[in-house]
């Protein structure tokens, strides 16, 4: 069994170098790969009433004092500085602080709840050298970081939004075994024991109301509130750590940010803290792992290839190239002088779902041979892109 690089190598979509430990570049098979399912994601959100924002990735440390961070996590963080060399700047660990500054720009009522944020948050983690394998722990990645600013009667709702969601994203992948835990006050925290009591029994309460089994992990929750984890088991019976909500009351007291209630006063709304992949680079790690390269073709990075049978063939593959590059279709074509079948391992190598091969009979019959797996089929050419479409949707 390879592992993700060996995949990686394999299929040519990223290494490291030692110039930049624990983090990747990104060729351009593995980049269409990460823009899929960045796309994927990003249509999830937009569906369900989120709105997409930028913030800065470098930003003073008085942001941080205020968060909690510095307390808490200044061991994990990246610090900079100005051009009088002051170390008065962090590269942000986690989006959750600007994304509360977005929302104190705003006064907002209580018609507006939940307001709903996301990101996909570039951030950095000083993880120890010996920690780091390959994208599955890094020290730059990506977070599909979504904030739900609500009230406390919105909480429950929220959070059976969230897992719903979840399951339905997980499923498009093929995992349909979720594991549900819920992790509890940590001994160094943030706010009331009271308020930590109350949000920990929400999240018990969501998950037996909806007939989740879960866990009690004793001290594992964020600094500023507690969470429910969710874990994928692959076909190895391997964990996979993925996605989180946290139960956040600590934060905008911190910060300040308040809400209109329907009596005109000013209340704290709470933040739901969430993510469903969590990093998109450990979530490609995990799906090359598990699907050994074999990925699924509605975010497969390279979908078709053609093999050209003759030198006489080239014109019309050329044209077929054109056509599926209009429809969204990345295409690898072999021109070679290599023989069909070295050209046709050479693709399997690659894991690439389609191949098609034209030869002179192909092109006077303007056809394609697809191949799919051990499937040949001749198709039109004006009912391949057709035939193509039907089989990359979820």
């Amino acid at each position: 069994m390879k592992t993700h690089r060996e995949i990686a190598q394999q299929l040519d979509l990223f290494h490291s170098e030692p110039q930049g430990p624990g983090m990747l570049f990104w060729h351009p098979n593995g980049w269409r790969l990460f823009q899929n399912i960045q796309q994927h994601m990003r249509k999830i959100y937009q569906q369900h009433g989120f709105q997409e924002v930028r913030t800065p990735q470098f930003l003073k440390k008085e942001l941080w004092q205020t968060s909690g961070h510095l307390a808490m996590y200044e061991e994990d963080m990246f610090f900079g500085g100005d051009q009088e060399g002051m170390q008065n700047y962090a590269l942000k660990p986690m989006s959750c602080p600007a994304h509360i500054l977005l929302f104190k720009r705003g006064v907002h009522s209580y018609r507006e709840l939940p307001i709903k944020l996301f990101e996909f948050g570039l951030v950095h983690r000083n993880e120890p050298s010996g920690a780091l394998n390959g994208c599955l722990r890094l020290r730059q990645f990506t977070q599909d970081d979504a904030h739900v600013f609500c009230a406390w009667s919105q909480i429950q709702a929220e959070i059976i939004h969230f897992l719903n969601r979840a399951k339905l994203v997980y499923s498009q992948y093929g995992y349909h075994q979720l594991l549900v835990r819920i992790s509890t006050r940590p001994e160094s925290s943030l706010g009331d024991k009271v308020l930590w009591q109350k949000a920990e029994q929400i999240l018990i309460d969501v998950c037996q109301e909806q007939s989740i089994d879960f866990e009690i992990q004793v001290g594992e929750g964020a600094f500023y509130g507690p969470k429910i984890e969710l874990a994928l088991k692959d076909n190895m019976s391997r964990e996979w750590q993925c996605g989180t909500i946290q139960l956040d009351f600590n934060l905008p007291e911190r910060f300040d940010i308040a809400y209109t209630n329907a009596s005109g006063e000013k209340e704290r709304p709470v933040i739901l803290h969430q993510v469903i992949y969590g990093s998109i680079e450990r979530w490609i790690g995990m799906l090359l792992e598990v699907t050994q390269g074999a990925l699924p073709e509605w975010i497969h990075p390279l979908p078709v290839a053609i093999a050209t049978v003759s030198e006489s063939a080239i014109d019309y593959a050329n044209a077929l190239v054109c056509s599926l590059n209009a429809a969204d279709f990345p295409v690898l074509a072999d021109h070679s002088n290599s023989s069909v079948s070295h050209k046709i391992r050479r693709f399997h190598q690659l894991k690439i779902p389609n191949i098609l091969i034209v030869g002179e009979q192909e092109m006077k019959t303007e056809q394609v041979a697809l191949r799919r797996g051990k499937t040949v089929s001749n198709v039109g050419k004006d009912l391949l892109i057709e035939r193509l479409m039907a089989c990359r949707n979820i």
